[in-house]
């Protein structure tokens, strides 16, 4: 009980270890997560605006499945130059979301420096991602 009460005294220097710790746990899981997949590491070019991906996986997804292999893989290729914009239409539960929701997950996971679910995988630097 003594320590608890003079905790308030050491919560700044407590607090930024657990943040480090925190920052430390992520980049752990990402690496044993990228380690046990099928993941790649992506190319990320600072000159070049696009998003190729080929045979990307939703990571989540990808992990629930298992190994029931029912997700189908996709490819994206939107680039600045060509194609910028995709409309996705299909029935409900067609998985139109979850696409989106892959291709801007693969996109931030490649930002932060993460191998991604996917084949091969080319992004530019993104700023910003927007749907719907």
């Amino acid at each position: 009980l003594f320590w608890y009460s003079h905790f308030s005294e050491h919560y700044h220097p407590v607090s930024k270890a657990i943040g480090h710790l925190a920052t430390i746990d992520c980049l752990f899981s990402l690496a044993q997560v990228a380690k046990q997949g099928d993941y790649c590491r992506p190319t990320v070019q600072d000159n070049q605006r696009k998003i190729i991906i080929k045979n990307g996986r939703h990571p989540v997804i990808d992990v629930l499945l298992g190994e029931q292999d029912q997700y189908v893989p996709n490819t994206t290729n939107l680039s600045g130059d060509g194609e910028r914009v995709m409309i996705i239409t299909g029935p409900n539960m067609g998985g139109k979301s979850s696409y989106i929701k892959q291709v801007a997950l693969i996109t931030v996971m490649a930002q932060i420096g993460s191998y991604v679910p996917a084949e091969e995988s080319t992004i530019g630097i993104v700023d910003g991602i927007f749907t719907r």
